[in-house]
């Protein structure tokens, strides 16, 4: 069996002194909201294109991604806070 594997990955950064914090969680909240909508059509792709292959896997990946993707966001969330709190 042959695998892909497909990273999302986003940077959040600006030089606009007084709103770079603001700006920057603006732009993580947008992330995290378009990348819901991403992964369902996605995942729509993967299944119409292999149907019968993708079942069984959709369900490991799908849950094994959620656990990665809330374990990074609680350490990006700890990170920006240190952040913040050093500001």
């Amino acid at each position: 069996m042959e695998w892909t594997e497909c990273r999302r990955e986003a940077w959040v950064s600006s030089g606009v002194f007084g709103f770079a914090m603001a700006l920057q969680a603006f732009g993580m909240e947008r992330f995290k909201k378009n990348i819901k909508k991403s992964l369902k059509g996605y995942n729509y792709t993967l299944n119409r294109l292999y149907p019968a292959s993708t079942a069984d896997v959709h369900a490991t990946a799908h849950s094994t991604g959620a656990v990665k993707l809330r374990k990074t966001a609680k350490k990006a969330s700890e990170i920006a806070a240190s952040v913040v709190a050093t500001n």
